[in-house]
């Protein structure tokens, strides 16, 4: 009997499951960011535990917020825009249920505070009792995690390094940093046996911040805090012994850091002393290099500078050349004609003849300057002929001035004349800046080229200097590492020191916190796990605090809500009565409650986002489970409650997806009518032209419909302007637009209808039946499958379709999902992702719902109406 080998297939399933995950990424992040609260395109966690319904919510059940409530109160007061048409008795029915919504969102959120203030005092309950030593166990945890870290560091950099020099100094500092500790639990120990009172309140507290501050300040203390505390309880005797005790722990700290300073000092020497001519080698280097980079900084701007001006100059060298050139050509043609015939001289002197001499020998002197100087202009490489042209021009011009001038009347070189006369001119007015401008650039070309070669010898001579740097820092780069984190030596002891004791409350939990942070010891980083347990009681203490400061805010403005909104449902019949009949006048307490939400909830909400972001971070990090779920309680009621509060921007999402509906139906009908009735012909007759028929409809196919769109526009704006019903910016000039992409769905059918035997239609109609009735009672019902088929792509293609309806369509009201849902990726919904992904799931729901009840039509459809049979 043969054994089965079985196949090892790891490469292939790896392989599947990374298409796959591929694949399906886009889908899993449209579904969680249309859940997640954040409204982020992308968040560090796909799934996240903040979830809300609420973008669903928005597009399927919209209902006004606060903002909005406030605007449609005052359109219906006012009777503007939809209202305008409303009787009085619509409008008080209206406006009184606004009212009513509005004193809705009120409770809710008295409600919403009252939770959240009730769990906040709860949260610190728990905190101060129920898990206070689990609590401090983690953080004890957490303490030696970071001692275990910061030892680890510690063994790394002393393994192999006689410390003997420095022990008294270790010592010292172990035995100072053990006698501060000792001093600051005198003082709190001082602090606990003082009877808290509203008064003392605050003075108690800044004294234990100071207390577990890094570096106590005595004398910002004494003077902020311990002379108004004096005062006010002049006879209490232990506060009396603060002052020394705190004064001291500042006179230890300095101590400590002092000491931590010697321990630095020592390394500092000691690389010194094995290191010293390297040091003292890199030393120089960096002198120099830092010198030469000032140097290169400098030229650098220089250059800059030379070529703006250099680009300057070349512009306006351009626009005078331009007026020169054509005068080059005159000038060297009317030189040639003189210089063809035989001249005479004459002996004559007239004042004419005296002003071409001079002329002559100023420009040739001028352009002579010019030539020279304007082969260092490699931008105007085309003019140096013309130039060359009237150098060389002049100077004969110059040397013959005399001839030229006896022989200027002579019939065919009078003309010659004339020409050198006109261009000597034209250009005399201007050869002074043309030369000025030639010589400026000259010059400024010389500089930068001078610039150029210092800089270029700067950087070589910069480059040489960084490799040599750089080659004898990597020779010792981790020697040189070592001793830079043993030159903080002392301050990694004083910070493993310091946390090397056992947490007792949080106030020490903080002082760890607040020391791994401060980057005394700046090359290490402590774990944001620890830190976050260190922090846990100072965080929700200052979510509660910006909770509190919310609250006093919003209740505030609650209470002018209120007593703004019983006046205006007091009044409302009165005011309605004011704007009723077209006179529009001012309700006033419509006004002050925009005026109160636009000037006082900004501040409100910035404190209670705070709060909330607060406990969001803490209500994924903390593991207590009573915890856990009172702060994302509270978080979701935060968010709950500022959505109410927030401005929104409605659309009417609900009227898109209608309208794609619409569009999509009534196009797949007529597309299944119009090609199941066309292609029963091409399948059952036999005409002339049938072949040229389905080789057009072929042809037909290759071509996107976007190519004929502008001959499409201009039937529509046609149609529209005689038939209004079927033009642009209307469904039905959408679908009609729609209905031009047959072809292919003809051939499916036409493929499909091959396989049907004829023999069933031949038998029908010997037995009386019509060609109509054969194809209506026998071949539609066998071709149900292709029909099906073609009713779901033509529904599809036609729902998703975007650039036709984006051309075709104009007002708002008449878009289509795929159009409507390219607003929510830009403008006030740019940022908007969960709404946008939300509005892409929802847009696909009428697709999925088509697709599933017509599948088992589909695949069947399609494979037997490809096959000609």
């Amino acid at each position: 009997m043969a054994m089965i080998q079985k196949k090892n297939y790891i490469l292939r399933h790896i392989f599947l499951i990374i298409i796959t995950i591929i694949v399906l990424f886009p889908l899993v992040w449209v579904v969680t960011t249309s859940v997640r609260r954040d409204n982020a395109a992308f968040s560090p966690k796909l799934f996240s535990s903040r979830i809300t319904f609420n973008y669903y919510r928005d597009l399927l059940f919209p209902k006004a917020t606060v903002p909005e409530l406030i605007k449609d109160m005052n359109s219906t007061a006012h009777f503007i825009g939809e209202n305008s048409s409303l009787s009085f008795d619509e409008a008080r029915e209206k406006l009184n249920t606004q009212i009513s919504d509005f004193e809705t969102y009120i409770s809710e959120t008295k409600q919403y505070f009252e939770d959240i203030n009730l769990r906040f005092e709860n949260i610190l309950t728990n905190i101060n009792s129920k898990y206070s030593n689990e609590i401090l166990n983690d953080i004890n945890t957490a303490r030696n995690n970071e001692v275990k870290n910061l030892s680890e560091i510690e063994k790394e950099l002393v393994t192999g390094m006689d410390l003997s020099e420095i022990n008294e100094n270790i010592s010292s500092l172990k035995t100072k940093i053990n006698e501060y500790l000792k001093l600051r639990d005198e003082a709190r120990t001082i602090l606990n046996q003082i009877s808290i009172t509203p008064e003392n309140k605050t003075y108690i507290s800044k004294t234990f911040d100071t207390i577990y501050g890094l570096k106590p300040g005595y004398t910002l203390w004494n003077i902020r805090v311990y002379k108004k505390w004096k005062k006010l309880q002049p006879d209490n005797s232990e506060l009396q012994k603060l002052p020394a005790i705190i004064k001291s722990l500042y006179a230890n700290w300095k101590d400590i850091t002092k000491t931590a300073e010697q321990v630095d000092a020592y390394f500092a020497t000691l690389e010194n002393e094995k290191y010293g001519n390297e040091l003292s080698k890199l030393k120089d280097y960096e002198s120099k290099i830092s010198s030469l980079q000032k140097k290169s900084n400098e030229l650098s701007s220089k250059i800059s500078e030379k070529n703006k001006e250099i680009l300057k100059l070349n512009g306006d060298l351009n626009a005078l050349l331009e007026i020169y050139a054509p005068y080059g050509e005159k000038l060297s043609s009317a030189v040639d004609i003189f210089k063809k015939y035989n001249l005479k001289e004459k002996k004559i002197y007239t004042l004419e003849m005296q002003k071409l001499m001079d002329n002559a020998k100023y420009l040739s002197n001028a352009f002579t300057t010019i030539n020279e100087n304007f082969v260092l202009f490699d931008d105007f490489k085309e003019y140096k002929t013309y130039i060359e042209s009237f150098a060389s021009s002049f100077i004969w011009i110059n040397d013959n001035a005399v001839k030229i001038y006896s022989n200027k009347d002579v019939e065919f070189l009078n003309p010659a004349y004339k020409t050198i006369t006109g261009v000597i001119e034209a250009i005399n007015p201007t050869i002074k800046t043309f030369e000025n401008l030639v010589l400026t650039l000259a010059t400024n070309i010389k500089e930068a080229e001078t610039l150029d070669s210092e800089y270029s010898r700067i950087k070589t001579e910069l480059e040489k200097y960084n490799n040599e740097y750089n080659t004898l820092y990597n020779s010792l780069k981790t020697e040189f590492d070592k001793f830079d984190k043993l030159k903080n030596y002392g301050e990694l002891l004083m910070v493993k020191e310091f946390i090397n004791a056992d947490v007792n409350n949080y106030e020490e939990a903080q002082f760890i916190s607040t020391l791994l942070n401060s980057k005394i010891f700046k090359y290490y980083k402590p774990d944001k796990k620890d830190i976050n347990i260190f922090t846990l009681k100072e965080n929700i203490e200052e979510a509660n605090e910006k909770f509190q400061k919310s609250l006093v805010s919003f209740n505030k403005i609650i209470e002018e809500f209120e007593s703004q909104l019983a006046e205006l449902k007091n009044n409302s019949d009165d005011y309605l009565k004011l704007n009723y009949g077209g006179y529009t006048a001012d309700i006033l307490p419509i006004m002050q409650i925009s005026s109160i939400y636009n000037s006082k909830y900004g501040p409100a909400k910035a404190d209670l986002s705070r709060s909330s972001r607060i406990v969001s971070d803490l209500s994924d990090s903390v593991k207590y489970k009573a915890l856990k779920s009172d702060l994302r309680k509270i978080d979701g009621n935060i968010y709950n409650l500022l959505d109410k509060w927030n401005p929104k921007q409605r659309k009417p999402f609900l009227r898109w997806l209608m309208n794609s509906i619409i569009v999509a139906g009534i196009t797949a009908i007529l597309t299944v009518l119009m090609t199941a009735v066309a292609a029963y012909p091409f399948s059952r007759m036999r005409f002339k032209g049938r072949k040229e028929g389905l080789l057009y409809l072929m042809l037909i196919q290759m071509f996107p419909a976007i190519m004929y769109m502008v001959a499409l526009y201009g039937i529509l704006k046609f149609m529209g302007d005689y038939f209004g019903f079927i033009g642009l910016d209307t469904l039905s000039g959408l679908i009609f637009v729609y209905l031009g992409g047959v072809a292919f769905n003809m051939w499916l059918i036409k493929g499909y209808y091959d396989t049907i035997p004829d023999s069933l239609e031949e038998s029908a109609m010997i037995d009386g039946a019509t060609r109509f009735q054969t194809f209506w009672l026998i071949v539609l019902p066998l071709a149900s499958p292709i029909l099906a088929v073609v009713t779901i792509l033509s529904f599809m293609g036609t729902f998703n379709e975007f650039v036709m309806a984006r051309i075709v369509l104009a007002s708002e009201q008449n878009f289509t999902y795929a159009v409507g849902l390219q607003t929510f990726s830009s403008g006030p919904f740019e940022t908007e992702w969960g709404l946008f992904t939300a509005a892409a799931l929802l847009g696909a729901v009428p697709m999925v719902i088509l697709f599933l009840s017509m599948q088992k039509y589909l695949v069947g459809g399609l494979t037997q109406g490809s096959v000609k049979g």
